[in-house]
């Protein structure tokens, strides 16, 4: 078996056992979309519940890539490659754990203030930022 089908084969695997952990990665390493990637994004969303929070437009884009791709086609617009993206991302950012979101915020809260803190502190510190109503939020992007 060549190397780029056993490594394909891999990635397949790694989407139907832990589809939140491979859809990051696949958006990491430049997002080609493909049936299992998408398939898995969706059943990711159902079974976390927010599928139906996404914008309808994304949903229906998601769905049609999945048919599209079911019948053999192959998506090479740019543009519909972008769309796709957008919406994954959308997907994927409903589905995130609320545990991750606070650890990646708290450190980002932690590196703004200059403090060094283990994981424990960063989920709390990105908890307490989270529940800071926004009025009084401060960017965490600028020092």
């Amino acid at each position: 078996m060549p190397y780029s089908v056993c490594v394909f084969c891999f990635f397949n695997l790694i989407m139907l056992i832990y589809p939140y952990v491979s859809a990051l990665m696949f958006l990491a390493a430049g997002f080609a979309p493909s049936f299992v990637l998408l398939v898995g994004l969706k059943s990711l969303a159902l079974r976390r519940g927010v599928w139906f929070r996404v914008s309808p437009a994304a949903r229906a884009l998601i769905d049609a890539a999945i048919l599209y791709l079911k019948r053999g086609g192959r998506i090479k617009s740019p543009a519909l490659l972008e769309a796709l993206r957008k919406a994954a991302e959308k997907v994927l950012t409903l589905a995130t754990p609320v545990r991750v979101l606070a650890k990646a915020v708290g450190y980002a809260v932690a590196r703004r203030h200059s403090v060094e803190v283990d994981e424990e502190r960063a989920v709390a510190l990105g908890i307490q930022w989270l529940n800071t109503p926004k009025r009084w939020r401060k960017d965490l992007t600028t020092p």
